[in-house]
């Protein structure tokens, strides 16, 4: 309702000012909530409430990093401790992309070689062999690497080839003389085997590498005492080779000193437990001395190790 004053104006009642003062009260409240039309000072609010927001999840973050990292750390070590992952695999696969960028590392190419070879990846580990020796045409060791490749790959007339190129390079060359060895012993050629090994430990005669590969051969040529010697020689060099003791004891069995072959055998299943052929042989070697109980209980170990040579040895034993 409206009144007229003394000067025939009109204005307002008190309840009507009160329904307007009522009425922009509400439409300023609505105006804070819409987020087009905040108030300054409602806005800057909202900003500092953001602000807070991503400080807390820096802090958290922070705090988080540091443990991720360890636990990250932990779980390689364990990996590669447990061989879930094979580090020279994966170095190799990580080389083998390194040379088509960059084909001139020839250190690449020498550990591809070795990591192909020692997988029996014997094409791949010729073909990039035969790059390096490419590049390296002087480099002795360049051919030893290639000829071991072909040795690996049964190719034994280029592994001699290339074992050859090598000493023409490098008289004194140890490994050359290793692998030459080596090859014609695959050959059967037994006697120049014999030779080139003799003259590789006059170069080194600190390699037991090289006293197991001459008895291997010297056993293989019948000459078992000569044979004895150079495992003993190469025990004595690193007594912790598992195999001098087990070709060491395939030696004694041939030459029927049961005894000898007896004590090399245990010695190695001393030095590894898992070792299915020194069991086996021990069990050949109990039989051939009429100790059967001792070859049954070999024959159980292999059970669990290798159940092939277990029936091998259980057909030995029944024939006895």
């Amino acid at each position: 309702m409206s009144d007229v004053d003394s000067r025939g104006e009109c204005t307002k009642s008190p309840a009507h000012t009160n329904r307007q003062k009522s009425s922009l009260r509400s439409r300023l409240q609505q105006d804070r909530q819409s987020p087009g039309n905040r108030l300054p000072g409602t806005a800057r609010s909202a900003s500092g409430q953001a602000a807070v927001k991503h400080n807390t999840k820096r802090k958290r973050h922070r705090f988080l990093a540091p443990k991720l990292a360890l636990l990250l750390c932990l779980t390689v070590i364990l990996i590669v401790k447990f061989g879930l992952v094979d580090l020279d695999s994966v170095k190799a696969a990580i080389l083998s992309k390194v040379i088509r960028i960059y084909p001139d590392k020839n250190g690449a190419y020498a550990f591809l070689g070795k990591h192909y070879s020692s997988r029996g990846r014997s094409a791949e580990a010729v073909e990039v062999c035969a790059k390096l020796v490419a590049m390296k045409p002087n480099d002795p060791s360049a051919h030893i690497l290639l000829g071991n490749a072909y040795h690996e790959a049964n190719q034994p007339q280029k592994a001699i080839e290339s074992f050859r190129q090598a000493i023409t390079l490098d008289p004194d060359s140890f490994y050359a003389r290793l692998g030459l060895g080596e090859t014609y012993s695959s050959m059967r050629r037994h006697e120049e085997a014999i030779e080139l090994l003799k003259q590789a430990i006059k170069i080194n005669p600190q390699s037991a590498a090289a006293y197991l590969t001459l008895g291997l051969v010297l056993s293989n040529s019948g000459r078992y005492e000569e044979a004895m010697e150079a495992f003993r020689q190469a025990k004595e060099l690193d007594p912790n080779i598992t195999e001098v003791q087990v070709l060491s004891g395939k030696a004694y069995l041939q030459a029927n000193l049961y005894d000898q072959a007896i004590e090399c055998f245990k010695e190695a299943i001393l030095i590894d437990r898992n070792h299915a052929q020194a069991s086996f042989c021990l069990g050949k070697a109990y039989l051939q001395t009429g100790d059967r109980a001792l070859a049954l209980e070999q024959q159980r170990v292999l059970e669990k190790l290798d159940r092939q040579l277990a029936q091998v040895l259980s057909v030995l034993i029944k024939m006895e």
